[in-house]
C-alpha cells in the first residue's frame, strides 16, 4: 500500500542543522543532502502502527543532524550511505542496534548508530500493534548528490522572493495562509522498490495571489522522493495570508510523508 501525507505547515525556514537564512546578517551555508529514511521490517499495516514510525524518524533525526556539523569539518567527511537495524520493544526501550552496510567510514556509520540509541527510549509500541518488537531498517546518507528538480535551501535561493512584495512573517496580526488544493505526490520507483519511507519538508514562498513559488528542500529524504514532493507542492493553490483583510506573502515550511507499510 502506498501513503503519502497532507502538508504539514509551520513558519520559518531553518533546517535543523543549518540555522541560518539569507538576509539574516549571518552568512549563508552552501549544502548537499544528507538524507535519511527507513523500512519497517515487522510485518504491519498502517492502522496497526498509525504515524509511530514518523515519531521515531524525527527523534532520531534531532541527535544525526546536529552530529552532520562536526563530521563536516573533519576528514572523516565523504560521501556514503550507512544502513543501520535496530529493534524497538514493547515498552519503547531499544533493543539490538546494528550496523548492516557501511558509509565506506567508521565515524560515519558511529554517528548513524548513535543517532539511534541517543533517541531512545522511544514512545511505547501503539496498542493497536499487536508484536512485542518492532524491527527497522534505517538508511542515513552523507553528502549525497544534489537535484536540479528538488534543490537544496541554500545560497541565492534561500528564501528567494520578488522584490515588488514584501514577505512577513505569521502572527501579530498576519493571518496564516490556507490550502485550498494540496494533491498528494506519487512514490518513486526507487523508493517502491527499497520499500523505502521517509518525510520531507520544503519551504516556500506563498505570494499574495496564493501561488506557492520559490520552493527548495530544507530536509531531504532521498530516493527519489524529494523530486516527487517538489513535482506535488509546485501545484498546490492557497488562500494567501492576510493583514486586516489584505494579502500578504508569507514564507511557510510543508511536510510531507511518504508511507509504505
Amino acid at each position: 500500500m502506498l501513503f503519502s501525507s497532507l502538508p504539514a505547515l509551520t513558519q520559518d525556514a531553518t533546517h535543523p542543522s543549518d540555522a541560518t537564512a539569507s538576509g539574516s546578517g549571518q552568512a549563508v551555508i552552501e549544502r548537499v543532502p544528507n538524507v535519511s529514511g527507513f523500512e519497517v521490517l515487522s510485518k504491519a499495516t498502517p492502522e496497526e502502527l498509525k504515524n509511530y514510525p514518523f515519531r521515531i524518524l524525527a527523534g532520531i533525526r534531532n541527535h544525526w543532524f546536529p552530529q552532520l556539523r562536526e563530521l563536516k569539518k573533519s576528514t572523516d567527511w565523504k560521501p556514503g550511505i550507512a544502513v543501520v537495524e535496530f529493534e524497538v520493544n514493547r515498552d519503547g526501550s531499544l533493543g539490538d542496534v546494528r550496523v548492516v552496510d557501511s558509509a565506506g567510514n567508521a565515524a560515519l556509520d558511529t554517528a548513524a548508530s548513535q543517532a539511534i540509541s541517543m533517541a531512545g527510549p522511544f514512545p511505547i509500541l501503539p496498542e493497536t500493534y499487536s508484536d512485542q518488537k518492532l524491527r527497522l531498517r534505517y538508511h542515513f546518507g552523507y553528502d549525497q548528490p544534489t537535484s536540479s528538480e528538488a534543490p537544496m535551501c541554500s545560497g541565492p535561493n534561500w528564501g528567494a522572493h520578488p522584490t515588488d512584495y514584501q514577505v512577513r512573517k505569521v502572527g501579530n496580526g498576519v493571518e496564516a495562509p490556507r490550502t485550498t488544493h494540496s494533491a498528494d505526490p506519487e512514490y518513486s520507483d526507487a523508493a517502491r522498490r527499497m520499500k523505502y519511507q521517509s518525510r520531507v519538508r520544503l519551504a516556500g514562498t506563498v505570494d499574495p495571489q496564493g501561488k506557492f513559488t520559490d520552493l527548495c528542500v530544507l530536509v531531504p529524504a532521498g530516493a527519489g522522493l524529494d523530486e516527487k514532493a517538489m513535482s506535488a507542492v509546485k501545484t498546490w493553490g492557497f488562500e494567501p495570508a492576510s493583514v486586516a483583510g489584505a494579502p500578504v506573502a508569507v514564507r511557510i515550511n510543508v511536510e510531507v510523508d511518504f508511507r509504505l507499510y
